[in-house]
């Protein structure tokens, strides 16, 4: 069971929430916790640009919660990573623990999307050096993935090279089901002499205990997306593109997160739970995004995340 929870200050929270998610932006993580003696009542606890002074804000007295944003360099890329903590205190009672421990579903519903969540009473584990160290564990699949260099352009068929294989799907993951034509979708993406240059998962009429389907294999990129992202659905898709590095096509391939605004809370921290096992089921990826708004997944707006990391501009995903 979870109950909802409001802020003392919604502004400061909505403010520091859109400065951490902001690529580029100085502030780098934020802590939230209760108002002393009301799981209702959540306030701003501090904020600032350096990861590891968020450790001093955590309280062995109070339940807290902290959003970080911090980066992990794959092959020549560097990609922001986002963090949830959930902080319980030691000094914390098991009875209090019962009575706040009904908010975090709501408040992790609030702080989605991230790519690791961590549940600790250490301070340690909030720092930068362990949290780096987690995500690479984490991303371990995808910080092995390589460019495939076309040899040369061709007019008659898409631009590629060597075929990558596809991951090797299973029928049911961690809380994630999914159908199994999955695979063979994925494989014929991954073929880069093939048409379809987007795949597209969901869950019917937007229900996680379905589980995964495909939604779309298309063949006009992330321009294929464009009528399924709608403002309550979740959506995963997988889009194979061409980047020009040192005058060389390349094959690159950005995974796609869509979240819509009227997703309710509750689904997004189920889904966020979700994570790792998307990952594995999607495959290898050089760039990853997650978004809410069209904006965010056009053909521009993914190329512009894939030559940002190919070179030195850093991207958020």
């Amino acid at each position: 069971m979870s109950i909802e929870a409001e802020f003392v200050d919604q502004a400061a929270f909505n403010n520091v929430l859109r400065q951490v998610r902001a690529d580029g932006d100085p502030t780098r993580w934020f802590v939230i916790g209760h108002v002393p003696d009301t799981p209702s009542k959540l306030t701003v606890v501090g904020s600032g640009t350096d990861v590891n002074e968020m450790s001093g804000y955590f309280d062995d007295s109070q339940i807290q919660y902290a959003l970080a944003r911090v980066e992990e360099t794959i092959d020549v890329s560097v990609t922001v990573k986002f963090v949830y903590i959930h902080w319980n205190g030691q000094g914390v009672g098991f009875a209090i623990r019962g009575r706040y421990g009904v908010v975090e579903g709501f408040v992790q519903g609030l702080l989605s999307p991230f790519h690791l969540a961590i549940k600790t009473h250490s301070r340690e584990e909030t720092t930068a050096g362990y949290i780096a160290g987690e995500i690479g564990r984490q991303s371990g699949q995808l910080s092995k993935v390589r460019d495939d260099v076309a040899s040369a352009p061709n007019p008659n068929r898409p631009i590629g090279a060597t075929k990558t294989p596809a991951p090797k799907v299973s029928t049911q993951g961690a809380d994630v089901k999914v159908s199994g034509d999955i695979a063979d979708v994925l494989s014929e993406l991954r073929n880069v002499d093939s048409e379809v240059n987007c795949v597209a998962l969901h869950y019917p009429e937007n229900n996680i205990k379905n589980g995964l389907v495909v939604l779309l294999i298309g063949n006009q990129g992330v321009g294929s997306l464009s009528e399924f992202l709608t403002e309550d659905a979740v959506v995963y898709a997988l889009v194979r593109v061409i980047d020009i590095v040192d005058e060389i096509p390349t094959v690159k391939y950005a995974q796609v997160k869509w979240v819509g605004d009227r997703v309710k809370p509750m689904t997004k921290a189920k889904i966020a739970t979700q994570t790792g096992e998307i990952a594995r089921i999607m495959g290898s990826a050089h760039v990853s995004i997650t978004a809410s708004h069209r904006n965010e997944v056009t053909d521009r707006a993914v190329m512009d995340r894939v030559m940002a990391a190919s070179g030195t501009k850093k991207v958020v995903t």
